[in-house]
């Protein structure tokens, strides 16, 4: 999409209106008995690792799955949990294992993206797919396993994080996770939280608009462009949500987003938490976003309950989405 006046997205081209892609490959649903693993490929999760550890296997196996967990004593590197090396081997090691039916991430923070260019592509392309559950910092190497192994992953709580457990919305967050996980199937509707027409940034659309629902944390996002897996928005639904961001600073990285192209075909934007990303007095991250998308050529929704604020709900990326006249959605 060109720029219009003020930098502001040009009309939609007809010649934009492509099929959106096809979804990417499911994994099986999850079943009681089924064998998962903890796995930290980014920060590491300080001195209370194991008593964090422990709360994780509890949610696990209250859900009927066998759990392989992190050693008590979480390797150290810098601000990570290990060195690159060691993370991308034991991410891999867990990944290509056919008895592990998913991954459970710990924590975000920062890594993953050190990590993933030290995965052997052909292995985890061969993999059966299976569930990889987190967000965050795991934007990056969902970006890495779309691309790669051509797969959809699961966006939604890192399970051995404070954020999630001591969240006033943990048992929500926890429920929708386990109703994704379980009820994952191929052909099964996958509903989502209706979205807030009062919330709409721009046009709401007129007719049912389906996509591919991409995405994750904004910053992260960026961070993809240029690489071999930059995300592939056209034909898509773009999923995006941040955390401790001025508004100048989401200004940026949309603008970075639109400059790049990543909104040419484009077939709706949807806005989670924007968690403490506005300026003091508030109001100036509404401003920005109107500003940035009022005469977008395509639907800008705000207020998708998922993200790094509460609750968290659980969104399968890479699956196709409905977005609904009336802004309901629901990956199919």
């Amino acid at each position: 999409m060109t720029a219009g006046a003020r930098g502001k997205p040009a009309p939609a081209d007809p010649s934009q209106s492509e099929r959106p892609a096809a979804p990417l490959r499911i994994p099986p649903s999850l079943k009681a008995g089924d064998r998962v693993a903890l796995v930290s490929p980014s920060s590491h999760r300080g001195d209370d690792a194991a008593a964090l550890n422990e709360e994780a296997v509890e949610i696990l196996a209250g859900w009927g799955l066998r759990v392989d967990a992190p050693a008590p004593e979480e390797p150290r590197h810098l601000y990570l949990a290990g060195d690159d090396r060691l993370r991308a081997a034991r991410f891999q090691e867990l990944y290509c294992d056919p008895e592990v039916k998913a991954l459970f991430l710990t924590r975000g923070g920062v890594g993953a993206a050190r990590m993933v260019s030290l995965l052997e592509r052909e292995r985890i392309a061969r993999a059966e797919p299976k569930w990889v559950v987190g967000f965050s910092d795991a934007t990056a190497l969902f970006a890495y396993l779309h691309a790669v192994a051509g797969v959809a992953v699961m966006h939604g709580p890192c399970l051995a994080a404070p954020s999630l457990l001591g969240s006033p919305a943990r048992a929500e967050s926890l429920e929708a996770l386990r109703a994704a996980l379980f009820e994952s199937g191929e052909a099964r509707s996958f509903p989502v939280q209706p979205l807030d027409p009062a919330k709409t940034v721009a046009k709401p659309p007129a007719a049912a608009i389906s996509g591919r629902l991409v995405g994750g944390t904004l910053a992260l996002v960026v961070t993809t462009l240029g690489t071999p897996w930059e995300l592939e928005t056209r034909g898509a639904i773009l999923f995006l949500e941040e955390v401790n961001e001025a508004p100048y600073r989401i200004d940026r990285m949309i603008t970075h987003l639109r400059t790049a192209g990543k909104f040419e075909g484009l077939r709706a934007l949807l806005l989670g938490h924007l968690e403490n990303c506005d300026s003091d007095p508030p109001g100036l991250l509404e401003e920005v976003l109107q500003d940035l998308f009022g005469e977008a050529p395509f639907p800008v929704f705000r207020g998708l309950p998922a993200g790094h604020g509460h609750p968290n709900l659980a969104l399968p990326l890479g699956r196709t989405a409905q977005l609904a006249p009336g802004g309901d959605t629901g990956a199919l």
